[in-house]
């Protein structure tokens, strides 16, 4: 019989951090990205992937006694980390893309199809900007302490 639990901890995309600071149920922890991010699928397309530190707001869902300098994973089911990683990436670059050409076949003046191009994915990011309090309830971040060695 398999452990359901078990099995839904496998399919997270998990970091270790430090606590910085604590409002409530809001932890806000400051990620290392390390070679942890070398068994991710996404690690190529990922932003994480490239720089040191992240600063990340995360649920202590768990009501776990947490103070600021303590050290804690953070955690996102993989299956939301992929929607980030299109949102943010696939979806810009179809919209680029897609323009690009559809204004290459109307129009032979370059500099107006890259305009457009780039003026429609400028666009679409503004439009992600208003409904990201919408897209923050879904792509969450849960915090747990890490185990004391």
């Amino acid at each position: 019989m398999k452990n359901l639990n078990a099995e839904k901890m496998e399919n997270n995309v998990k970091h270790e951090g430090i606590v910085q600071s604590i409002e409530g149920l809001n932890v806000t922890v400051k990620m290392t990205v390390n070679s942890a991010c070398s068994g991710c699928h996404a690690k190529s397309i990922c932003g994480a992937a490239d720089s040191r530190d992240k600063v990340v707001v995360a649920q202590n869902v768990n009501g776990a006694k947490l103070a600021v300098g303590d050290t804690v994973t953070v955690e996102m089911r993989q299956t939301l980390a992929m929607k980030a990683v299109v949102i943010c990436y696939l979806v810009p670059f179809i919209i680029l893309f897609a323009s690009f050409c559809l204004m290459y076949m109307v129009s032979s003046i370059e500099w107006l199809n890259v305009l457009v191009a780039l003026s429609l994915t400028a666009l679409y990011y503004i439009i992600l900007w208003f409904f990201r309090k919408k897209i923050e309830k879904k792509v969450t971040f849960v915090v747990t302490p890490s185990p004391q060695i």
